[in-house]
């Protein structure tokens, strides 16, 4: 993590757009996670693994659960858990009670991959808290959220959730 600050000024001619921005971000944050996961020793993890990983939960979780969560096909979901089970990252256990189903954990190896990327994240917002400062960090996170709050409400979608965080 830097601590120098770093100042950048837009010019007039530069695009504001939203759509830009949002896309240039989310490619600039997926390009640093990789970075820090390698650096990690997950060189063969995915960022597209992330909406799979982040909703299981403690007490385990189906196959078509975690495919409505992450909003994914069946089949897209059945091959991400072969190559996480590969990976060692996530364990299959009989469903308890249905014979049919299957829970999925996250093994230890998930857990600590959990836990690293919310080491990277923390210190990712220590940088951006450098760079903005911590009255607009706060900011720019509330409103964030309320962004999202926004569109979850608006498309009635239980499916892609805040409280389904990392």
């Amino acid at each position: 993590m830097s601590s120098k600050k770093l100042t950048t000024t837009t010019s007039a001619s530069e695009p504001k757009n939203i759509g830009r921005l949002v896309n240039m971000w989310k490619r600039f944050f997926d390009d640093w996670a990789h970075e820090e996961l390698n650096k990690l020793g997950y060189d063969y993890f995915k960022m597209a693994y992330m909406p799979f990983i982040m909703n299981i939960s403690e007490s385990g979780s189906t196959n078509n659960e975690i495919a409505i969560k992450a909003k994914v096909t069946k089949q897209a979901m059945s091959k991400v858990v072969k190559e996480l089970l590969a990976f060692d990252l996530i364990k299959i256990q009989k469903h308890e009670t249905d014979a049919r189903a299957a829970l999925i954990f996250l093994t230890q190896k998930g857990k600590d991959l959990i836990a690293d990327t919310k080491k990277c994240v923390g210190e990712l917002s220590s940088e951006y808290i450098d760079i903005i400062g911590e009255k607009n960090y706060k900011v720019m996170i509330e409103s964030m959220y309320k962004i999202v709050k926004h569109h979850e409400l608006k498309t009635h979608n239980k499916t892609l959730s805040l409280t389904h965080s990392i």
